[in-house]
C-alpha cells in the first residue's frame, strides 16, 4: 500500500527523469574521529573527502522519503563559496541501515552509501552534488557558450533547474569567470565532517530528523504523522493494497476530492487528520503548530507510540476501508466521505466514543478500535446518515458568517456522536446547536 505517484517515485519530491551521473562501486572511505554506544545504537563522528563522498551517493538519494523536498534558498546556495574559501560547512548527518560500523585498525572504514539516508544536510548535499555533475558535464564539452551549455544541463539535470539550485545567470557567471572548471578540483581537496548513526529504529530515525530540523520551519503534528506513515509503508501488510492515497500534485487529487472515486481511495491528508482527529478525540485540521515531538516520558504521549506501528496502522485501514464500504452505500456517501472535514469529525467521534486513553495496554487498544468502528458501522447500516438533509443545511451556510471547515467538523463529529451513542441524531437540529448563537 503506496501513495498514488508517478512512475513508483516517492510523493514527497518532485518527479523527473534524470540522467544520473553514478558509480559502480559506492564504497566510501573515512576516518572515525570519535563513536560511542548508546543502548542498541551506535555513533560515530567521521571525516572524509567531499569529492568521493557526492561520487559514490546512491542514485536519487534525495528521494529519503521523510525528508522535505529539495527547496529554494538564497542562503544554502553560497555553499560552494564557502567550499571554495576553505571554511568548514555544518556536519551532515546520516543514518546507516548497517548495525554498526567496521573500524580498521588505523580508524578507517568504508561506508556503502546504498545503505545511507541523509537526516541532516540533504539541502547542502544536494546542491554541492550538483555543482560537481554541471562541471563534470563541462570538461566534456568546453566549447559551448553558456546558453547552449545551460540548455544542455537542463535537458540532463532538469531536476537542478525546477529547484533552482542551478540557473541559466549562475551558469553564466561560472563559466564568465573561469569559476566551473575549479570546482571538481576544490571538491577533491574539501574534507567533510559526518555523524552516522546505526541501528536506529524506524520511530527513532524519524525523531532524530525532528530533532535536528528544529530549528527551521516548524513541523505540524500532522506532517509528523505523515512521516511515521510514510515510514511504515514498506512494511504495511498486503491485506491494505486495497487502500490507495493521493497527494495534491497527483492528476488524479481533484476527481479524488469531488468523490469521483472507488471504495478504498482518499487524498494523503485527509487520512492522516482522521488518525490523529481519532487519537485526539477531537477533529483536527491541517495546521501549523509549533514542533510537537514524542516524548517517551509523558504520559499524553504514550497512546501514540501505541497508534504508530505497522500492526496497528494495518488495523486502522482495514476499519476505515470497511467503513468506506458501508458509507458507499448511502446515498452520497462516497462524495462526503472524502472530505476531510467529514472524515475527521467521524473518526474523532469514534474515538470519543471508545473514550481512547493514553493507559490503555495495546490489547485494550486493539479491542476498543474495533468494537468503536463495528458500532458505528452497524448503526450506519441500520440508521442511515440521511446524507440528503446534511447537504441542505450545508447549502443554507454562509461563508461571510462562519468558518465553514471548523463549522462542519463540529457538526459531523456531533452528529455521529449522538448516532453512534443511541441518541436522535438530526442534522437540522446539530446545525442550529452549533450555529454561532447556539449551544457551541
Amino acid at each position: 500500500m503506496h501513495p498514488k505517484n508517478q512512475g513508483g517515485k516517492h510523493p514527497l519530491y518532485i518527479v523527473v527523469s534524470l540522467s544520473i551521473i553514478t558509480t559502480l562501486n559506492m564504497s566510501f572511505r573515512v576516518q572515525i574521529l570519535d563513536s560511542k554506544s548508546i543502548d542498541h545504537r551506535k555513533w560515530y563522528l567521521c571525516k572524509g573527502n567531499l569529492k568521493d563522498y557526492l561520487e559514490n551517493l546512491k542514485e536519487e538519494f534525495y528521494h529519503f522519503a521523510i525528508q522535505r523536498r529539495i527547496v529554494r534558498n538564497q542562503y544554502l546556495d553560497q555553499i560552494y563559496q564557502t567550499i571554495k574559501d576553505g571554511d568548514p560547512i555544518p556536519i551532515v548527518t546520516l543514518t546507516n541501515k548497517v548495525s554498526k560500523l567496521n573500524i580498521g585498525p588505523d580508524n578507517y572504514t568504508s561506508i556503502d552509501l546504498k545503505n545511507i539516508e541523509v537526516l541532516d544536510g540533504l539541502q547542502r548535499t544536494f546542491r554541492l552534488w550538483a555543482y560537481l555533475n554541471v562541471a563534470k558535464l563541462y570538461n566534456k564539452d568546453q566549447d559551448s557558450n553558456p546558453r547552449d551549455f545551460s540548455r544542455k544541463v537542463k535537458g540532463q539535470y532538469p531536476l537542478f533547474f525546477d529547484t533552482g539550485v542551478i540557473s541559466t545567470k549562475l551558469i553564466r557567471e561560472l563559466i564568465d569567470k573561469d569559476l566551473i572548471t575549479d570546482i571538481i578540483g576544490i571538491f577533491s581537496k574539501f574534507e567533510i565532517y559526518f555523524v552516522i548513526w546505526c541501528n536506529l529504529s524506524p520511530e527513532e530515525v524519524i525523531k532524530k530528523m525532528l530533532l535536528l530540523n528544529a530549528g527551521q520551519k516548524a513541523v505540524s503534528k500532522t506532517h509528523q504523522f505523515e512521516l511515521l506513515f510514510l515510514h511504515f509503508y514498506n512494511e504495511i501488510d498486503s491485506a491494505n493494497s486495497h487502500i490507495e492515497l493521493f497527494r495534491e500534485k497527483d492528476t488524479d487529487a481533484n476527481r479524488i476530492k469531488r468523490g469521483e472515486r472507488n471504495i478504498g481511495q482518499f487524498m494523503f491528508s485527509s487520512i492522516i487528520i482522521g488518525l490523529q482527529s481519532f487519537v485526539d478525540r477531537k477533529p483536527q485540521r491541517v495546521s501549523t503548530d509549533d514542533l510537537f515531538i514524542f516524548d517517551d516520558d509523558k504520559d499524553e504521549d504514550l497512546i501514540y507510540k501505541l497508534v504508530f506501528n505497522t500492526e496497528y496502522l494495518n488495523l486502522y485501514l482495514t476499519e476505515l476501508y470497511e467503513l468506506d464500504q458501508v458509507i458507499d452505500k448511502q446515498q452520497g456517501g462516497k462524495e462526503w466521505f472524502v472530505k476531510d472535514t467529514s472524515i475527521s469529525g467521524v473518526l474523532a467521534a469514534v474515538g470519543d466514543y471508545i473514550d481512547l486513553d493514553e493507559g490503555w495496554s495495546k490489547d485494550k487498544l486493539y479491542k476498543e478500535t474495533k468494537r468503536g468502528f463495528a458500532e458505528l458501522k452497524s448503526t450506519v447500516q441500520s440508521k442511515g446518515l440521511q446524507l440528503n438533509e446534511f447537504t441542505n443545511q450545508y447549502n443554507e451556510l454562509s461563508s461571510r458568517s462562519v468558518n465553514i471547515g471548523t463549522f462542519i467538523r463540529k457538526v459531523v463529529f456531533e452528529y455521529i456522536s449522538k448516532l453512534i451513542n443511541g441518541e436522535n441524531a438530526s442534522w437540522t437540529a446539530v446545525f442550529d446547536e452549533i450555529k454561532p448563537g447556539g449551544k457551541s
